[in-house]
């Protein structure tokens, strides 16, 4: 019995000390930020949304994670107006992808992408945000408008 004890207490100890300091996998920290979409020139609904804002952060997404909540999603952002290329590997739930000008108007979207598919997704207009959003939960259309304060959208 203390033998056991003493094999858990040095296997912890392993654990806590040790493996971080072999491990090459970092933990991604999304900042979470709250914004509101003006649908329709009228009703706003307000998000709860990650901040992907470096490449490993982008490179990152959505993936892994085992579900999304109807008000949340993930905000991509980049200093400039591009093409934008997505995927959906490792992702384990459909989403729908808002691509957005630097006002942050909708200029481009893709509906329902499917889970786990490694089909390229191209945006065909030069955006610099893209918001993903869980499928079919929200009646977003192109000239819809996000608005996340700071980030001056």
């Amino acid at each position: 019995m203390k033998l056991n004890f003493i094999k858990l207490i040095l296997g912890y100890f392993l654990i806590i000390f040790f493996l971080p300091k072999y491990s090459n996998a970092k933990a991604i920290v999304f900042e979470e930020i709250v914004c509101e979409i003006k649908i329709n020139e009228k009703n706003k609904t307000m998000f709860f949304l990650d901040v992907a804002d470096t490449s490993e952060k982008r490179n990152y997404g959505l993936m892994n994670r085992k579900s999304i909540t109807p008000n949340s999603g993930m905000l991509f952002i980049w200093k400039n107006s591009q093409k934008r290329t997505f995927w959906m590997k490792n992702t384990n739930f459909d989403l729908d992808l808002f691509f957005l000008d630097k006002e942050g108007q909708v200029i481009d979207i893709h509906k329902k992408a499917k889970a786990l598919s490694e089909d390229m997704i191209y945006s065909k207009i030069k955006a610099m945000f893209v918001l993903e959003l869980g499928a079919n939960q929200h009646p977003i259309k192109k000239g819809d408008k996000l608005n996340c304060g700071y980030l001056k959208l």
